[in-house]
């Protein structure tokens, strides 16, 4: 009698040691799948420029997308992230840059600026969606 009641309750304790082990497996999940979740939406913050009109360059095309992490240098030189091959693009002639949760557009003082929405820039301007970036004869829209 002592024994069957001392099986019951080993047999009790290994089921309840079971069941928390199954807890807390579900608990890391959970919390790691939150953490993903939260990444995601910080990182989705991201833009990118759709080729409009890839002007006189030969290394864009219509509809391509170039993709805007942290920062994008534009410019005729080729340390530039997208390099225009126009006599009307300056080396290093402008840059858009990540700032907390949003972009900026700046003109690296070039010789024939940098049009925003049918507008040349004189300092930092922050960006939006569907916005229309003009450098030299390459024109470029603004996506999420």
């Amino acid at each position: 009698m002592l024994l069957s009641k001392l099986s019951l309750i080993f047999k009790l304790l290994i089921i309840v040691f079971i069941y928390g082990i199954i807890y807390y497996a579900l608990k890391v999940m959970y919390k790691d799948i939150n953490k993903n979740e939260k990444k995601s939406i910080q990182q989705g913050n991201t833009i990118g420029l759709e080729v409009l009109e890839p002007g006189n360059n030969t290394n864009l095309k219509c509809g391509s997308l170039i993709p805007v992490v942290q920062k994008l240098s534009i410019g005729r030189d080729k340390k530039n992230m997208v390099q225009l091959e126009e006599k009307f693009v300056s080396g290093r002639h402008a840059v858009i840059k990540l700032v907390g949760d949003g972009y900026y557009i700046e003109d690296l003082n070039s010789t024939n600026g940098t049009i925003l929405n049918n507008e040349k820039i004189a300092e930092k301007v922050w960006l939006n969606s569907g916005d229309l970036i003009k450098v030299g004869t390459s024109v470029f829209r603004v996506i999420e």
